[in-house]
């Protein structure tokens, strides 16, 4: 009887310890276990503008992780240097800065605060548009061409007045001028523009204004990035519209920020109806 009361003891002191050990080995790994970390080795870059313009923007990457290390890395800053008019093949320097309190507090030991990149992958600017592949531009004119069919309504709202109850359909949409515009500063970027003569008609009634619709971020990636296009209305005296004045008007809104050189072959859009018509059948 007595053996094992004294067997029970020893299991229960045993399991005692043991569960001791257990706990002040988790305790060790989750709070007093030094991590070791080198913040530069998982790092996101990411870069706006074109070769020798461009600039470069770091973050850490934020994976599947733990409270405590995302807090932390919540609280890392990268600085790049140089970091404005890069080209690719040029050496950036990354340098971190984190909250060492936070650090220090949750046992991290960090290792690297630096590392260097090799700037790469930036598209380059074209020269002139004989540079421009042909099948591209005709891209960038289509999706100029269909930004202002798709918002003829709104520019016909926008910058004529008309009464709720008329029914101002686009009749006509057709491009009278098309250019490239290279920018001389590298803070903007190249772009191509188009005038286009938008003839709206209600009843036996008619109106006609000019649009200027622009394609920006034109380089040798040769891809239109459609969710950038924009325009505006295009302003023209009475003389510059009666004379087909359009480069000369173009030369006076824009000659002091991009060289431009005209596309020559300017297209006239289809019958807004019938490319609708078109497109619906396909």
């Amino acid at each position: 009887m007595e053996q094992e009361k004294i067997k029970d003891k020893v299991i229960y002191f045993i399991s005692i310890i043991t569960m001791g050990t257990i706990l002040i080995s988790m305790a060790y790994f989750f709070f007093l276990r030094t991590v070791e970390i080198d913040i530069t080795e998982n790092i996101e870059v990411s870069y706006t503008g074109e070769n020798g313009m461009a600039s470069v923007e770091v973050s850490a990457k934020k994976d599947d992780l733990n409270q405590r290390m995302q807090e932390f890395l919540d609280t890392v800053d990268f600085e790049a240097s140089p970091n404005h008019d890069l080209s690719n093949g040029e050496v950036v320097t990354i340098t971190a800065t984190y909250d060492e309190n936070l650090a220090q507090r949750y046992h991290y030991q960090i290792t690297n605060t630096t590392t260097e990149l090799t700037v790469e992958g930036l598209q380059d600017r074209y020269v002139n548009v004989s540079q421009i592949d042909s099948s591209y531009l005709e891209e960038v004119l289509e999706a100029g061409q269909d930004y202002v069919q798709n918002h003829a309504q709104e520019i016909l709202a926008l910058n004529d007045s008309t009464d709720e109850d008329e029914n101002w359909k686009l009749e006509n949409l057709q491009v009278t001028y098309a250019a490239f515009l290279k920018s001389y500063s590298s803070e903007a970027t190249d772009r191509i523009i188009q005038i286009c003569r938008l003839d709206f008609t209600w009843k036996d009634q008619t109106r006609t204004l000019y649009y200027l619709v622009c394609v920006p971020e034109i380089n040798d990636g040769n891809e239109v990035q459609t969710q950038d296009i924009f325009g505006e209305r295009a302003y023209m005296s009475e003389q510059e519209i009666q004379n087909q004045s359009f480069s000369e008007y173009v030369q006076r809104v824009f000659g002091k920020q991009y060289q431009i050189e005209q596309i020559l072959q300017t297209q006239e859009a289809e019958n807004p109806e019938a490319s609708q018509e078109e497109t619906e059948n396909k």
